[in-house]
């Protein structure tokens, strides 16, 4: 029954993961993916004014549509040196596609895409729209919200997002907040460092001071953290002291934790700082993306926590219908961020996890998904529109 659709999604993976698609440069694959879905027979499909690539299948009922979702885009290999094979080469190794994007996610998309074609022709009650975004690897939910709100303009039924899941259905995630530390001391040749105030010293002095902070925890999404992630000085000269340094940590937060919460942590060792004659600023990390199409998009980097509760009759149904080709499946969560963070985290939108392979593999060389699991996915997804949008 399923083999032409799961045959489908496997081709597609291959293809996809051939075309390189790094944050900001998605526009071949998003050409690509509307052209696929234009052929096969969609009733629309649409690039928005960022580049996200929108398919629908119309249904009887419009205001509240059920959406398959999904980015195409996908982060650096790294070093080349460390990968057995070219990471766009798609390479099939004992059941097993290895490339950038395989299991980060567009195994995903190609199965979401195989599945939904394969059930053109149906009677549709609830429309489907697929939402493949952009910029998903460095802005999580920023693009999912302008295809919502801008282009697609209802709010969806029920979200299905297609992350690496292991074939289990994921109920939320911890949030993730940037926060940068902006230090500045005064700069002094490096032979006489007493003559200088050196924000460097400062910096370890902070992170040593929020590695001991004790933060909250969940019962079910876990232990907040935090990690310093990104650190840069100026001037970069080996025999002189920098007069500023700039430190980036990554904020692993917990539900109920808001901005004020992520910060307040520093500002007590800002003040005992301060009194050394640092002058030292917190604030939530914010830049400008700019997408393919050269629309420029502000991004402040405070993503939100989000848990569906595994009593929800949404999850419910969508855990009997997985089981229908799944039979091992059950609840989890994710360690990573996802586009849930707009969905599920700032619109209070059902949202679910459901995709193939192991999200353990995202951005580790070597990325592989199997082929089995390609398969599985595909029927999975074929029966959660059955069981949302078809009529029964």
């Amino acid at each position: 029954m399923y083999s032409v659709v799961e045959n489908k999604a496997v081709e597609y993976t291959i293809n996809f993961v051939k075309i390189p698609s790094p944050s900001g440069k998605e526009k071949e694959l998003a050409l690509y993916i509307r052209d696929l879905l234009e052929k096969a027979g969609f009733d629309r499909v649409l690039v928005d004014t960022v580049g996200n690539v929108i398919a629908l299948i119309k249904g009887t009922i419009w205001d509240e549509p059920l959406v398959l979702e999904g980015h195409m885009d996908h982060v650096s290999p790294g070093d080349i040196r460390q990968w057995k094979y070219h990471p766009f080469s798609a390479k099939i190794v004992e059941g097993k596609i290895f490339g950038r994007g395989t299991v980060d996610m567009k195994a995903a998309l190609a199965s979401m895409i195989a599945a939904s074609e394969h059930l053109l022709g149906k009677e549709f009650e609830r429309t489907l729209a697929l939402i493949f975004t952009v910029l998903e690897e460095p802005a999580e939910g920023v693009a999912f919200k302008i295809a919502v709100e801008e282009t697609l303009r209802r709010r969806p039924y029920l979200v299905i997002l297609g992350e690496a899941s292991s074939l289990n259905i994921k109920l939320g995630h911890r949030g993730r907040t940037l926060i940068e530390v902006n230090i500045v001391g005064r700069t002094a040749h490096a032979s006489m460092p007493h003559l200088g105030l050196n924000p460097i010293i400062a910096l370890s002095e902070i992170i040593n001071y929020v590695e001991n902070i004790e933060l909250p925890k969940h019962e079910i999404l876990g232990k907040a953290t935090i990690a310093p992630t990104i650190i840069d000085c100026e001037p970069k000269c080996s025999p002189q002291i920098p007069d500023t340094c700039k430190v980036i940590f990554d904020r692993r937060t917990v539900l109920g934790e808001k901005k004020e919460n992520v910060l307040e942590i520093f500002y007590s060792i800002s003040r005992k700082l301060e009194r050394k004659g640092f002058k030292v600023s917190v604030k939530v990390a914010a830049e400008t993306l700019r997408s393919w199409t050269g629309r420029n998009i502000h991004v402040e980097y405070f993503f939100p926590s989000w848990l569906i509760n595994k009593e929800n009759t949404l999850a419910l149904r969508s855990l009997n219908a997985i089981r229908n080709v799944v039979k091992d499946v059950g609840f989890s969560i994710w360690n990573f961020s996802t586009d849930g963070v707009y969905s599920a985290g700032e619109k209070n939108i059902v949202t679910l996890g459901f995709g193939p392979g192991s999200e353990k593999l995202a951005h580790q060389p070597n990325e592989w998904v199997s082929i089995s699991d390609i398969r599985f996915a595909t029927r999975g997804y074929v029966e959660l529109i059955k069981e949302f949008a078809l009529e029964h």
